[in-house]
């Protein structure tokens, strides 16, 4: 826990009088002095020992844990069961939707991000944030689903997809003591134009509910570790469903993967610079992102996904619903699940990359894993 001291404002000089010592008479004797001199000396360890019981009484009330609403996560879910688990307990830590009209990043820190924020912000004290941007999704259609869309709808369905992309973001925090940076685990996220606008837009239903079903699971730490500093809360853990429907398919099948955000301190500790991982293959391989920047196109976004229109409102014009028919990573690095357990047990770590993610992810950056997945 970290204690943080409210100082009371001091009085004005001359002004103040101590109970303990005696008045201030006029001495007009240098043995008058001298006695006065002593009493003072008597008298200042007293004062310093009131100080710090002071200061003291004063830390226990005001005490701050800034890291009490951090959920944390010890050890990656496995199985299938395992997972569908986590995903349903973490509703509350769904990805929460930025309002058209804001800035697409926030450097500064604003305890007011999200419409969940501000209701919260009436019954709790908030920390400040900044928002930061992690990857980029772009969507797109086969042709074959573009001529099925209503004729209509078509040409404004098509232009949405064309001219707008979803940015998932992390919640960044600055600790209060030392004023370094770490992660919140409920993600955000917000649509920007390719080009023009530098200001979010607002969301159509056919993406907002894809959306939501980004979640966060927590921040990665050691079974045990107790230790609340921000370096410890610098390795996020998201989890995402996605409604696979290939074609020929007539019905989707959900799938689970993971994406994982290891931050790292550069330009002296005043930027977090996010290394994005995502599994794919239904959680069989990891695939190391490029580096996340404004994209002009959906091609040149960090994920490009392929869909299909499941669903549409009640006018039966407009989309409320899809499903994936494929979709691409833009990754600069892939691995084996099983080349990166191999290397936990290479170096002597238990419990392979579910129970030793910080690691293997740094060694990662760092190049020490060779790459042999395709």
């Amino acid at each position: 826990m970290r204690t943080h001291l409210k100082h009371r404002p001091s009085s004005k000089p001359g002004n103040r009088q101590t109970a303990d010592m005696p008045p201030p008479w006029n001495y007009k004797s240098a043995k008058h002095n001298s006695e006065r001199d002593k009493s003072v000396q008597r008298v200042a360890p007293c004062l310093s020992l009131a100080c710090l019981i002071w200061l003291a009484g004063t830390a226990s009330v005001v005490a701050i844990d800034e890291f009490e609403d951090v959920k944390t996560i010890s050890k990656l879910p496995l199985s299938l069961r395992e997972i569908e688990a986590e995903f349903s307990r973490s509703r509350r830590d769904a990805c929460e939707i930025i309002p058209a009209g804001e800035s697409l990043e926030i450097t500064s820190f604003t305890k007011i991000l999200t419409e969940r924020d501000r209701r919260e912000s009436q019954s709790k004290r908030l920390m400040p944030s900044s928002r930061r941007d992690l990857f980029s999704v772009g969507l797109e259609m086969d042709r074959t689903d573009r001529e099925s869309l209503p004729t209509v709808s078509r040409g404004t369905i098509i232009e949405y997809l064309e001219q707008n992309y979803v940015s998932i973001q992390a919640r960044v925090r600055r600790d209060l003591l030392d004023q370094k940076l770490y992660f919140h685990h409920r993600p955000l996220a917000m649509t920007a134009k390719f080009r023009g606008s530098r200001l979010t837009q607002g969301f159509e239903s056919i993406v907002a509910q894809s959306i939501r079903d980004f979640h966060g699971l927590g921040l990665f730490m050691h079974e045990g570790d107790s230790r609340k500093k921000p370096e410890s809360f610098r390795t996020l853990v998201l989890l995402f469903r996605t409604e696979i429907l290939p074609p020929g398919k007539t019905r989707p099948r959900d799938v689970y993967e993971f994406a994982f955000v290891r931050g790292e301190e550069i330009a002296g500790g005043l930027e977090l610079e996010p290394h994005v991982f995502v599994t794919s293959q239904d959680r069989t391989r990891l695939e190391y992102l490029r580096s996340n920047r404004r994209p002009s196109n959906p091609a040149k976004c960090s994920v490009l996904g392929n869909i299909t229109v499941t669903d549409y409102d009640s006018s039966g014009l407009y989309p409320k619903k899809s499903a994936t028919r494929s979709y691409r990573l833009d990754q600069r690095q892939a691995f084996a699940m099983e080349e990166l357990d191999a290397y936990c047990r290479s170096r002597l770590l238990r419990g392979g990359l579910a129970e030793n993610l910080t690691e293997v992810l740094d060694a990662i950056i760092a190049g020490e894993i060779s790459v042999s997945a395709k």
